[in-house]
């Protein structure tokens, strides 16, 4: 391979997949929710400089949808980030009640033994001990009266400073408790706001999909971004396969034996698309497939990562290179879970299918190409 190694995955790698409901709160461990915390942290930094980045772009109608499913993507980060702050503490809450609870059992239990031993010693006053130590008569007696006398005052003394330290820690928690409840009440208020950013976010995506397919000089000018976006396509092919990458198995010797990368019927074949409203045609070089949103998609077969970003038109895209001049795309993925440089197998997932850069919802579009040229995938892979 030539060419220069993008950074990795622009979603949320396997360990923290943020964009796929992680933080729903399931049991985890403080620090794994620490861990996943500051990964969707740097999430949030990278989006937000990507966005910086397609902010000061020229204005298009693929660049509207780029922005956009970035923003959404940030949203998502943003929710994902107060949503493990939330749980975090109300982790903390539940054990501060705990330990709440279990100081004030033990004030309960010495109270009453407290409350007697105090009234005790208020009823026979200091004279009423010292009777006490030197009722008996011998002298070795009194000398243990004394002892005993000695034993009960530093018992007591012991009682009561037990008392005062739980007194002390029973109010420290309080205040604890307080001021947990009260963060939990402001990040239960901030994630609502967070998510009805992302709710508007979606729908303003919505609404702009929903006048590309209604307006016919709209539509236009997208699929004429989109074929432009092809050729962009095949320049970056051209700069990450030089046709002589060696990647374990000769993968020519499977044609037609490879399983498709993802589950689900091929609405749009190999060639050409013709519109069915505008009868706009657009080259076709790949497989649209009808995967549900958040389905895994594969390898289809062992290689290496060649790119692992966003892409205009494309959305979120790998690029699977198999040695010997032959790669597999796939594009308009939700979360991708590998990065550049990544050896993969057959079979592995890559990420989960989305919307991202799609103008129609949610899909896998899948290419094979051989020296560059795209090719039918039905060549490669084995029929159903």
């Amino acid at each position: 391979m030539r060419g220069g190694r993008p950074g990795r995955g622009p979603a949320l790698v396997l360990a923290v997949a943020a964009a796929w409901g992680a933080a729903r709160g399931e049991s985890v461990t403080p620090d794994a929710r620490a861990r996943r915390l500051a990964a969707v942290r740097n999430e949030m930094r990278r989006l937000e400089g990507e966005l910086a980045g397609l902010s000061a772009r020229e204005q298009t109608l693929l660049g509207d949808v780029a922005r956009m499913d970035t923003e959404i993507a940030l949203r998502r980060a943003q929710l994902e980030e107060v949503t493990l702050r939330l749980r975090d503490t109300e982790a903390r809450l539940a054990a501060s009640e705990r330990d709440l609870s279990t100081i004030a059992d033990e004030q309960a239990r010495r109270a009453p033994l407290l409350a007697d031993r105090l009234r005790e010693l208020y009823k026979r006053g200091p004279a009423g001990l010292l009777a006490r130590a030197l009722a008996p008569l011998g002298a070795g007696t009194r000398l243990d009266g004394f002892r005993y006398a000695s034993y009960l005052s530093r018992r007591d003394a012991v009682r009561l400073a037990a008392w005062r330290d739980s007194s002390k820690r029973l109010g420290a928690e309080r205040e604890v408790l307080s001021v947990e409840r009260a963060r939990l009440a402001s990040l239960r208020s901030e994630a609502s706001r967070r998510e009805s950013a992302l709710s508007a976010g979606r729908a303003s995506r919505a609404s702009l999909l929903a006048r590309i397919r209604e307006d016919r000089e709209q539509h236009e000018k997208a699929f004429s971004e989109l074929a432009e976006a092809a050729e962009s396509l095949g320049r970056l092919v051209d700069t990450l396969d030089d046709g002589t990458s060696q990647v374990g198995l000769d993968v020519r010797t499977f044609r037609g034996l490879l399983d498709s990368p993802a589950s689900g019927a091929v609405s749009a074949g190999f060639g050409k698309v013709i519109h069915p409203r505008f009868k706009t045609e657009v080259p076709h070089p790949g497989w649209d497939i009808e995967a549900a949103e958040g389905a895994p998609f594969r390898s289809v077969f062992d290689g290496r990562v060649a790119y692992a970003a966003p892409l205009a038109g494309y959305g979120l895209t790998a690029v699977v290179d198999h040695g010997n001049g032959i790669l597999s795309i796939y594009a308009h993925a939700g979360v991708l879970l590998v990065g550049v440089g990544d050896n993969v197998d057959r079979g592995q997932e890559l990420g989960r299918v989305g919307d991202s850069g799609s103008l129609r919802g949610a899909y896998l579009y899948f290419e094979m190409r051989e020296s560059g040229r795209p090719v039918d995938p039905s060549a490669w892979l084995r029929r159903h």
